[in-house]
């Protein structure tokens, strides 16, 4: 079968659109399977309390489970990543305001040698976290997941929008 000279230019805008509606549902049907596994990961995992994470500049090594008694907000950042920033800037009001909160920034996607030696979060325990994230598969940064008192799993997000790190968070304070 072949095309008219006229039928051409319309055959091919219909195949664009067709092609542009196809990658459009597919990207966001990977990331709601990305996220879902993510989630599901975090659940499944038996070991997130207890894998040791090294704490940045030091040989030692902190767990989850070292915080019981306390919620503990474990986030996965990146020092270059100006979203990474603006949630820990966040997250930093949220811990101003909570003596039983402990956070640990675990920086992924970056050397360990990038982040300054003095650091713009006093409170916060920086970690290594590529291992977890990877172990979590992880599909973006910044992210977080928040413990409760027993190092159980309150919640977790991916991303970063206005509010996330101090208004979504604040609801587990009250």
């Amino acid at each position: 079968m072949r095309l008219k000279q006229e039928q051409f230019v319309p055959f091919m805008i219909a195949v664009g659109i067709l092609t542009m509606g196809i990658i459009v549902v597919s990207s966001f049907s990977f990331n709601n399977k990305q996220i879902r596994q993510f989630r599901e990961n975090i659940v499944a995992s038996d070991s997130l309390a207890i894998m040791p994470l090294k704490v940045v500049g030091t040989d030692s090594t902190i767990r989850i489970r070292d915080f019981n008694g306390q919620k503990s907000l474990l986030v996965f950042w990146a020092s270059w990543s100006e979203k990474s920033v603006s949630m820990l800037d966040e997250i930093e009001l949220l811990h101003a305001g909570q003596d039983s909160l402990t956070v640990i920034a675990a920086l992924v996607k970056d050397a360990e040698e990038s982040l300054n030696e003095v650091k713009k979060y006093p409170h916060f325990i920086y970690t290594d976290g590529v291992h977890l994230y990877n172990h979590l598969k992880v599909p973006g940064f910044p992210s977080y997941i928040l413990f409760d008192e027993n190092s159980e799993v309150l919640t977790s997000n991916i991303g970063y929008e206005k509010g996330i790190g101090n208004d979504s968070l604040a609801v587990f304070f009250e």
